[in-house]
C-alpha cells in the first residue's frame, strides 16, 4: 500500500512538472526570451506561484531548463531566493515586498516615506509594530527550520542579515550586497517582488480589508501569525485550533468546518454557524470556565483581537478563509463535556461568537454545505 501511494505521488508530480514545463516553453516561444514571473501574469497564463511551489523558487525551476543559468548563483544566493520566494513575497502581506521594491531602487529608505507610500497606495496606516515585524521577517527571524532536532530561526541557523535599521532609516546589510551585485540574482529577486505586489493589489479590496487581512481571502496559519506580528512562527501542534499571543493582544482561531471521521474524539469540536451573524465554538478539551485561555477570551475588552479563519475541510489544503473578527457573547460561556478516545468525559467550554461582519451568503452556503450524499 505504501509503495502504491508513493507511486501515485510520483506520477502526479511528473504530470505536474510536464504541465509546468509545457506552459513555460509556450510562453518562452511567444516572448522570444526567458519568461519571468510577471510575464505569466501579463500574458494571462497560469499563476507562476506554482513554479515556486514546485521548485522552491522560480529561479530553481528556470535554471533546470536553461543551461545559461546553471552554476551562475552561489549556494547562499539560491537559498536567499528560496527564502524570499516562500517567506516574504507570497502576496499575503505587502509591506515587506514594498520595502524590498524601494530598496532595490534606492539602497536606503526612510520609514516615514514607506508609511506615506502605503497610505497613498492602499489608504491605510501602517503601525510601527508592523514595520518592525516586517524588518524582522526580512531578516528571517520569524520563520524557523530544524537544526539538531530543534526548531531555530533561519536568521540564527544561517547567521544572515538582509536589512539594518538605524533610527528612521532602513538599508541593505553588507551580507546581501554581494548577492545584489549579481545581475541574475537581483533580476529574479526584483521579478519576485513585483509579482508579489501585483498579486496583492489584484486581490486587495479596501472595503474588505481589516488590519492586515482581506475578508474571504485565504491564509495559512504561518501567514496569519506573520501578519499579526508574532515574533516567530509557533509549532503547529502547539496551536491546535487557536493560540493566544504572549501579550494577549490577539488570538487567531482556526476551524476545519467539516472534520474527518478518523480524527481523535477529543478534537471533534462542534463548531459551526448558527446563522450569518453568529458562530458557536468550543475551546480545546480539558478547559473550564477558569482556564487561563478561556478567561483571556472572556476578557477580550482588555484589547484582544479575535480573527476567525475557516476552511471547509482538509481537502482544501492548509489555507483558511478569513471570515472577519469576532466578539464573544459574554453570557454564552458554558462549561460542558465531550468524550475522548477512551469514552471518558473531558471538560470543554462552549462560546457563542458574534461576527463583526455578517458572512456573505455565497461563502456561508459554501462552507456550511457538507457536499455529502445521503
Amino acid at each position: 500500500t505504501k509503495e502504491r501511494i508513493i507511486q501515485a505521488i510520483n506520477s502526479a508530480n511528473m504530470e505536474l512538472k510536464r504541465d509546468l514545463v509545457k506552459d513555460y516553453q509556450l510562453l518562452k516561444f511567444r516572448l522570444g526570451r526567458i519568461p519571468m514571473m510577471v510575464d505569466f501574469i501579463e500574458q494571462g497564463s497560469r499563476d507562476p506561484r506554482l513554479f515556486v511551489n514546485y521548485s522552491k523558487s522560480y529561479f530553481n525551476f528556470v535554471s533546470e531548463l536553461e543551461d545559461d543559468l546553471k552554476n551562475i548563483l552561489s549556494v547562499s544566493e539560491i537559498k536567499f531566493l528560496e527564502l524570499f520566494s516562500n517567506e516574504i513575497n507570497n502576496s499575503k502581506r505587502v509591506e515587506e515586498s514594498a520595502i524590498l521594491r524601494s530598496l532595490l531602487k534606492n539602497n536606503l529608505i526612510t520609514i516615514d516615506n514607506l508609511k506615506a507610500e502605503i497610505k497613498k497606495e492602499y489608504g491605510y496606516s501602517v503601525s510601527d509594530a508592523t514595520i518592525n515585524s516586517c524588518i524582522d521577517n526580512l531578516n528571517f527571524k520569524f520563520v524557523t527550520e530544524n537544526q539538531d532536532n530543534k526548531l531555530v530561526t533561519v536568521h540564527d541557523k544561517y547567521k544572515i542579515n538582509v536589512l539594518k535599521k538605524e533610527g528612521n532609516q532602513v538599508s541593505w546589510d553588507k551580507a546581501i550586497m554581494k548577492a545584489l551585485n549579481n545581475s541574475v540574482f537581483s533580476e529574479f529577486l526584483r521579478d519576485n517582488v513585483i509579482y508579489s505586489i501585483r498579486t496583492f493589489n489584484k486581490l486587495f479590496d479596501k472595503e474588505k480589508f481589516y488590519t492586515g487581512f482581506v475578508l474571504y481571502r485565504k491564509y495559512s496559519r504561518k501567514d496569519v501569525f506573520r501578519i499579526l506580528n508574532w515574533e516567530s512562527n509557533p509549532l503547529a501542534q502547539n496551536v491546535g485550533g487557536y493560540m493566544i499571543s504572549h501579550d494577549k493582544s490577539n488570538c487567531p482561531i482556526f476551524v476545519n468546518y467539516h472534520k474527518d471521521e478518523n480524527i481523535s474524539s477529543s478534537t471533534k469540536y462542534e463548531d459551526g454557524f448558527i446563522n450569518n451573524s453568529e458562530f458557536e465554538w468550543m475551546s480545546k478539551s480539558k478547559r473550564t470556565l477558569n482556564s487561563p485561555d478561556v478567561l483571556a477570551i472572556k476578557n477580550y475588552k482588555n484589547g484582544m483581537r479575535l480573527p476567525l479563519f475557516i476552511k471547509k475541510n482538509n481537502d482544501e489544503g492548509t489555507e483558511f478563509y478569513y471570515m472577519g473578527d469576532v466578539t464573544p457573547d459574554e453570557k454564552s460561556f458554558e462549561q460542558t463535556v465531550m468524550s475522548d478516545d477512551n469514552g471518558k468525559e473531558v471538560s470543554v467550554v462552549k462560546i457563542k461568537f458574534l461576527m463583526n461582519h455578517p458572512v456573505e451568503d455565497s461563502i456561508y452556503n459554501y462552507l456550511t454545505h457538507s457536499n455529502s450524499v445521503d
